[in-house]
């Protein structure tokens, strides 16, 4: 495993977004950026100071052309999968193997895993707005290895920001 440096420590990562909660900003999102603009400006104010990243397999995992254009125009970090985010991988898919079950249906992602796994490696909390009750989903996984997650109102109340 990848031993910590003193530069480490001074990385400004604090939270790691999932799909959900990027996508949550789309016309028809539950934090449409239509009423919610003062709230995605915050987002991007964290995005641009480093607070807020996503990682590679998120990034990939958006197929909406304007939104990666977006993530890319706020200069937001996404880290790159290394080997100590595949052993975690490794361990989250082996311990919890309906994780990554292809059924064909939404709701699995080979991405929740290396979101997971990357919040592990930086101690980041993930920002989701996936179930918080569902077992196979962010939350529980998260939860299970001591990573905090929340939605972007919990965000918002954590930061203290008010609109």
């Amino acid at each position: 495993m990848e031993q910590m440096t003193l530069f480490d420590s001074e990385r400004p990562y604090k939270y790691i977004m999932d799909t959900s909660s990027i996508l949550s900003q789309k016309p028809r999102g539950t934090h449409t950026r239509l009423v919610y603009k003062s709230q995605w400006e915050r987002i991007e104010e964290y995005m641009r100071s480093h607070s807020i990243v996503t990682c590679s397999e998120i990034f990939e995992e958006i197929k909406d052309k304007e939104i990666k254009e977006w993530i890319f125009s706020q200069q937001c970090t996404v880290l790159e999968i290394d080997d100590d985010i595949q052993n975690n991988v490794r361990k989250i898919v082996t311990e919890n193997p309906k994780m990554i079950e292809f059924t064909g249906k939404s709701g699995t992602s080979s991405g929740d895993a290396f979101l997971i796994a990357t919040a592990m490696k930086y101690g980041l909390i993930i920002i989701t707005e996936e179930n918080k009750d569902k077992q196979m989903k962010i939350p529980q996984i998260s939860k299970k290895y001591g990573i905090t997650s929340v939605n972007i109102t919990s965000l918002c109340e954590m930061e203290q920001w008010k609109f």
